[in-house]
């Protein structure tokens, strides 16, 4: 039986002090793109594919990749799977068959600014792996595998000063059995509609986008009418939407989101108080920008800055058919099992004004992060320069009607 060499007991050792799995796929597939990356054509490929932006972000699948031939002069029609494993080239790997989970992405992460125009990846650039069942917050240390193979450490909460190459579980596709019986029941309205980016034997994968109907679930408002007693929704039959959005502090943006996660993945839940189960909950996600978009940086400091949602519609507050208290939740989503949680709420009466208290069941991931949530009053100014700022303490917001 062939030894392994040096470098690839160095990477186990390392692997087993970091409290990894040595024979974990994604940490060996890490090791053999940071070799693969000494040939010029898995760096134009690399480089190309991260370019694509799939998902908006900078980053691509393996899985959905690893059949695509190299391209170039020199590469004899090999696919990147043989590029990095296979025998037809100079990166071999005992596991020949090496696979991991169909989520896994390379990423391209670092400093916003160094981001922007990046075309290439250079030989020289580091590799950091990130299990998908670390709690970064708990263990924020990760492995890097440097230029020339060598094995370090990397704290997640420092943002290199050059860009890296991440391989972590992409945030935007969402896993969907296809057994009827084992499907999620809450997401087969909307995916009947869809088409998955991509499947295999088992499982469809979503863009979490269509997961949740394009961020809607109100799709027909009951008709009705306020009476105009001088409050700004008595006067203006528009829809809510949500004029802007912000992290209060970038403590609260980093917690949510950190720099190796790329853009953040920002929904709300509003809980409207209707007696109608289709209406009582509106799910909607903030369309997804730049993280560098999410804060306003100069040559000292960051803080953070608003995104402005291009006019994201909630649902059309008609005062006599939901309560006079509605409560917004607010998270930022990362892929996981789905949870499902009973909470209780309280709500005025649209009528009477009294208040009643009712048992609200909420689907979320278990790796989301909750951002807190706070009640809007339907009489809140909700219109003009005067529209009224929201806050959870995590994040503000401005709901707004025009």
């Amino acid at each position: 039986m062939e030894s392994l060499p040096d470098s690839q007991l160095e990477l186990e050792a390392k692997a087993e002090k970091l409290g990894l799995d040595p024979k974990d796929p994604g940490f060996r597939f890490a090791s053999a793109l940071s070799s693969g990356l000494k040939d010029e054509a898995v760096r134009k490929f690399v480089s190309e594919n991260i370019q694509d932006q799939f998902d908006g972000d900078l980053n691509f699948l393996y899985y959905t990749t690893k059949g695509k031939s190299l391209g170039g002069p020199n590469s004899k029609s090999i696919t990147f799977e043989e590029a990095l494993f296979g025998s037809q080239s100079n990166f071999r790997t005992t596991e020949p068959s090496l696979e991991f989970d169909p989520l896994m992405q390379v990423a391209l992460r670092g400093p916003e600014e160094q981001l922007i125009d990046f075309s290439e990846i250079d030989e020289g650039i580091s590799v950091l792996y990130i299990a998908p069942g670390q709690d970064l917050k708990s263990n924020p240390i990760v492995p890097m595998i440097t230029e020339g193979g060598e094995v370090s450490e990397w704290d997640i909460r420092t943002v290199p000063a050059t860009p890296v190459l991440v391989i972590s579980q992409n945030e935007r596709l969402v896993k969907v059995p296809k057994n009827p019986a084992a499907r999620i029941q809450s997401g087969d309205a909307c995916l009947q509609s869809a088409t998955p980016y991509f499947s295999d034997d088992i499982n469809d994968y979503y863009f979490y986008t269509d997961y949740y109907c394009g961020g809607g679930g109100l799709i027909d408002n009951p008709p009705g009418g306020g009476s105009s007693t001088g409050c700004d929704r008595d006067l203006n039959s528009n829809w809510e939407r949500i004029d802007r959005v912000r992290f209060t502090t970038m403590e609260e943006l980093n917690e949510a989101s950190n720099w190796a996660d790329g853009a953040p993945e920002v929904f709300f839940i509003v809980f409207t108080g209707s007696s109608q189960p289709n209406l009582a909950q509106v799910k909607k996600f903030i369309p997804k920008v730049d993280r560098s978009k999410w804060k306003d940086c100069s040559v000292f400091n960051c803080k953070t800055e608003w995104v402005f949602p291009n006019n994201l519609e909630v649902f059309n507050w008609v005062k006599l058919d939901y309560s006079q208290t509605i409560t917004i939740q607010w998270y930022e989503y990362d892929p996981g099992d789905s949870v499902t949680e009973e909470r209780e709420f309280t709500y005025k009466d649209p009528i009477t004004g009294i208040e009643y208290t009712r048992t609200e069941t909420v689907v979320t991931s278990d790796n989301d992060e909750y951002l807190g949530m706070t009640p809007v009053e339907y009489c809140n100014d909700a219109t003009g320069t005067d529209a009224k700022m929201y806050t959870t303490g995590k994040i503000d917001f401005v709901l707004r009607i025009d």
